[in-house]
């Protein structure tokens, strides 16, 4: 059963209750009753930015080797607000065909070289054409791909492999 942010919180509440319960009815001086509380008080502050990853957003983590794409999202960078765009990837890690892997999300930095790979390759996942990817640490971490309308931004060199199999109807 899952409780959600409710039972965080009450969690939270009980932890907070027994603390100050013990700080109350307890001898120990003051400074040690107040370094307890400032303990407890941070680990609020990173359990609290610790959920998120648990949680299922996407991660920036570097892509599996082998990986079958499942389905994109891309935010385009909005040159009114300043954000920055986002491309996110749901892939499952092709370690052998025997091994059974969940699927993962993923967050990579904006690029139109790497958009343009997407559209063509979700065009094709939108048929029912399943795509197998490829990923190398070297030319996606240390070459820079420079893309000649936007100078000097880096560009990930995602290469897709082939299909996976029949169209699925």
């Amino acid at each position: 059963m899952t409780l959600g942010i409710s039972g965080l919180i009450a969690a939270y509440i009980l932890l907070a209750v027994l603390l100050l319960s013990i700080n109350l009815y307890s001898k120990w001086s003051w400074q040690l009753k107040a370094i307890t509380i400032i303990i407890t008080s941070v680990f609020y502050i990173v359990s609290y930015f610790s959920f998120p990853p648990l949680l299922g957003w996407p991660t920036s983590q570097k892509l599996p080797a082998h990986f079958r794409l499942l389905a994109t999202a891309v935010h385009q960078p909005d040159k009114l607000t300043g954000e920055e765009g986002s491309i996110f990837l749901w892939l499952k890690e092709v370690e052998d065909i025997t091994t059974r892997v969940l699927p993962r999300a993923y967050v990579l930095p904006y690029s139109s070289l790497l958009h343009e790979k997407i559209i063509n390759v979700q065009s094709k996942i939108d048929r029912g054409i399943p795509q197998l990817g490829e990923y190398e640490e070297d030319s996606m971490m240390q070459q820079e791909v420079v893309d000649s309308s936007e100078i000097g931004q880096k560009s990930l060199d995602i290469q897709y492999l082939r299909s996976a199999g029949p169209p699925v109807s």
